[in-house]
């Protein structure tokens, strides 16, 4: 009787305990550690950089358009567009409570035999911390963002011949401002769940134009674009399914203002036999983002997976397959940030923001 009892008081301060991650030391049970992730492919983190750290994310888009959606919602088939696009973030602490990313790009695109090489357009981006989520409170971590779009890809002048696969960029300085929630929970004992939501909204500036164009035209145009303001928002979530496998989900729907211009659009060619477009109607894109995460520690890890568009009216239909890099540490050896906790910078959605 007096071995049963000691049992039960051994076992008591177990089950007396109010939650999973709150067992007594009694149990012998190890504290879990954080999650490992690398963060979704589009949806940006919802933490700055803290002075003293990097994070570095490479990825690759291998992109390819079959068609358009027309304004009745259906797809309108057109030859295959393909685009392998590399895509670079740094981020670099600046303080506590703000970062700065440089996010510079290039493009190799190909049609109908013919294929081009191409810088594209440079996005700085600018983080500032509101809210910070941490385990000793409950709020989820807020961030503000501003970027800037600068035109440093080619966008004019085009060669007929090339069939817009040496467009690089839009010659348009864009600036967009946006936040992002994000909240951290483990639903289960050592299974963490992060949830993201980024909203945006982008101003582009007018654009004088000459020649074949990233909005159109024809060899002879010469005129002023002025590219429709666009918002948008990124629904995100991570979920881990082991302390280095993890799954990823985004879904992104966009809005854009019709694209219009003044002056002259160009005269019709061979290579344009019936009219010349310049420019574009208002546009809806909805699209969807799958993807699997394998994180080789809490610095270090690789994730993969689809991007895929599923609606829209006057926008592009594609599907594209991503792989990204993602490193996060100090820039010096040192102890690692205690708010480091959901990990990733997400990728290029967003308007570029983190």
């Amino acid at each position: 009787m007096k071995k049963l009892l000691s049992l039960v008081l051994f076992f008591v301060p177990c089950f007396a305990s109010s939650g999973e991650n709150n067992l007594s030391p009694t149990c012998n049970i190890e504290e879990c550690p954080g999650p490992w992730f690398t963060g979704p492919l589009l949806s940006p983190s919802g933490h700055v950089v803290p002075k003293g750290y990097i994070d570095f994310e490479p990825y690759a888009f291998y992109t390819v358009t079959t068609g358009d959606y027309n304004s009745n919602w259906k797809i309108i088939d057109s030859p295959n567009f393909t685009n392998l696009n590399f895509l670079f973030l740094l981020y670099i602490g600046l303080t506590e409570w703000a970062d700065i990313l440089f996010a510079p790009q290039f493009f190799w695109k190909k049609t109908q035999g013919v294929s081009s090489l191409e810088f594209g357009d440079l996005n700085v981006t600018l983080d500032f911390q509101i809210l910070e989520d941490t385990k000793n409170n409950t709020v989820p971590g807020l961030k503000f963002y501003i970027q800037e779009t600068f035109p440093t890809g080619p966008y004019q002048k085009r060669n007929p011949e090339r069939l817009f696969t040496d467009v690089g960029g839009g010659g348009s300085f864009v600036t967009t401002f946006g936040f992002v929630l994000d909240s951290l929970f483990e639903p289960s004992y050592c299974r963490f769940l992060d949830l993201r939501l980024n909203g945006f909204i982008a101003f582009p500036t007018n654009v004088s134009v000459k020649g074949l164009n990233a909005y159109g035209g024809a060899p002879d145009t010469k005129a002023t674009v002025k590219p429709g303001m666009e918002w948008g928002g990124i629904f995100g979530l991570q979920y881990s399914l082991t302390q280095n496998w993890a799954f990823a989900l985004d879904i992104e729907g966009i809005y854009g203002n019709a694209t219009t211009f003044k002056g002259f659009s160009g005269t019709l060619t061979p290579k344009a036999p019936t009219k010349v477009v310049l420019g574009n109607p208002s546009n809806l894109s909805f699209s969807i983002a799958p993807a699997i995460q394998y994180n080789f520690s809490s610095s270090l890890g690789i994730i993969a997976g689809t991007w895929i568009t599923f609606a829209g009216k006057s926008t592009p239909h594609f599907f594209s397959g991503v792989i990204a890099i993602n490193y996060y540490g100090p820039i010096a050896k040192g102890e690692r940030h205690k708010y480091r906790s959901s990990g990733g910078s997400g990728g290029s959605g967003g308007g570029g923001g983190r």
